[in-house]
């Protein structure tokens, strides 16, 4: 039974340990360690504490529903709609805020690099990512059926009545400022594409396509602007619904993967006709999202398996000793390194990866942090309770965070003038000549 002196100091611990940063890497020496690997691996970095912060949320009644990352924020939504959004590297609260009613089901958030948008009930709210202000709420047409995925200048949301609505963002902030459309515009809803199948997975969005897939597994790709706007390019049928949400990668060219029901995994180029660059035989079913980092592609299985397969091929990756990279007992992949691939096994323990061998290096086991969160965009660990306590691990010795999709926000660093060398060295370099 917890004593009231008990419950006094939780609350003191969690008002001091709010929102702090290290300025130089910390060991996680409060947290119980288990199983670690005896040989270890010299050649990947221990894991650190880089920050810890607590999300605002009424722990007495709510909990987390959502978190999301990107590079440059976090963003943590209670089950009572408050959302926090704290700094992704220092891990400092840079504004809260209520979106929607209280209660009111949010779905997960959406960001592109100066706009967070989400969708609470039948409105859409789009908040600037960086001070929490509202930029505009537009009520939808029909209830959503899934999150929106949002662009630089536009968002693309699946809407109940089995189509696909895209508007320009700055449309509705023209809107929001003057309560009336922009000269010309004659609907907020740039364009619309009815499938005539329900949408139940946000879409992705390329650089000149958005892709999505509706219920019997009918992937639609469809121009996003240009006079083509809202016209399909190619729709790719699958025999099977789709198990995971699509993944878009953009490389040297634009690749969409899709696992189906019927345990296989199809990778199709973007910006064709619907050309099939490879399928694999899964063998198992996937529900966890497909990750790629560089052009390796790591899947989990429903199963507890984990493998990867190169994106190019769609062969199996391959261990430095012609292994096949692959793992059992794995329940989701967290974030990947240049070195390490971290997976949290059935038992909730932290596994460290070798990426060029697989072997594992470490499993570790964090007490209350439960809420494994998954980072396929920098190769920050992120992990949380369910009462918004978050915790951002690295790898000792990286002070700067890697860019996995979207190098081009990575900020621009710098450059340090080296000091001028002294009379006794110039002196030295003289001799030396």
């Amino acid at each position: 039974m917890i004593t009231t002196l008990q419950r006094i100091f939780v609350i003191v611990v969690i008002f001091n340990s709010g929102t702090f940063g290290f300025a130089a890497d910390e060991a996680i020496s409060d947290v119980p360690v288990s199983n670690q690997s005896a040989a270890g691996d010299p050649s990947i970095p221990p894991l650190v504490k880089l920050w810890e912060a607590q999300a605002i949320l009424n722990v007495q009644r709510d909990k987390v529903a959502h978190i999301v990352t990107d590079e440059d924020v976090l963003i943590v939504q209670s089950s009572g709609g408050i959302v926090t959004a704290l700094n992704a590297e220092t891990g400092r609260e840079m504004w809260t805020a209520q979106v929607g009613r209280v209660d009111e089901v949010g779905m997960p958030a959406s960001s592109n690099a100066d706009v967070v948008m989400i969708v609470a009930g039948p409105t859409l709210y789009a908040l600037d990512k960086f001070s929490g202000k509202e930029l505009f709420s537009y009520r939808l047409p029909s209830q959503p059926s899934a999150g929106p995925v949002i662009t630089e200048g536009s968002f693309f949301i699946p809407l109940s009545d089995e189509s696909l609505v895209t508007c320009s963002l700055k449309t509705l902030r023209h809107l929001e400022r003057y309560q009336k459309l922009p000269p010309g515009v004659s609907q907020a809803i740039a364009w619309r594409f009815v499938a005539g199948e329900i949408i139940r997975r946000a879409p992705v969005a390329g650089s000149s396509r958005v892709a999505f897939v509706t219920d019997p597994g009918n992937i639609f790709v469809v121009d996003i602007g240009g006079i083509q706007a809202g016209k399909t390019q190619f729709e790719f049928l699958m025999q099977s619904p789709t198990t995971t949400p699509l993944t878009l990668v953009n490389r040297d060219q634009e690749y969409l993967l899709a696992a189906a029901a019927n345990n296989r995994l199809f990778c199709l180029d973007m910006n064709s006709n619907g050309k099939m660059q490879w399928t694999y035989p899964l063998g198992q079913r996937v529900t966890e999202p497909i990750t790629v980092i560089g052009d390796d592609v790591y899947i989990v299985g429903d199963e507890g398996d984990f493998w990867g397969l190169g994106l190019e091929s769609g062969l199996p990756l391959q261990t430095a000793d012609d292994r096949a990279f692959a793992l059992t007992d794995v329940r989701m992949l967290v974030s990947v390194t240049r070195k390490a691939v971290y997976v949290v096994d059935s038992a909730g323990r932290l596994v460290t990866v070798n990426r060029q061998t697989g072997n594992i290096v470490a499993q570790t086991m964090y007490a209350d942090l439960s809420v494994p969160i998954r980072n396929s965009l920098t190769d920050r660990v992120y992990l949380s309770t369910t009462s918004g306590r978050v915790v951002c691990l690295k790898e000792s010795g990286i002070d700067f965070p890697i860019y996995h999709q979207n190098p081009q926000r990575k900020p621009i660093m710098p450059e340090v003038a080296k000091p001028a060398a002294t009379a006794a060295e110039n002196e030295d370099v003289n001799t030396q000549q």
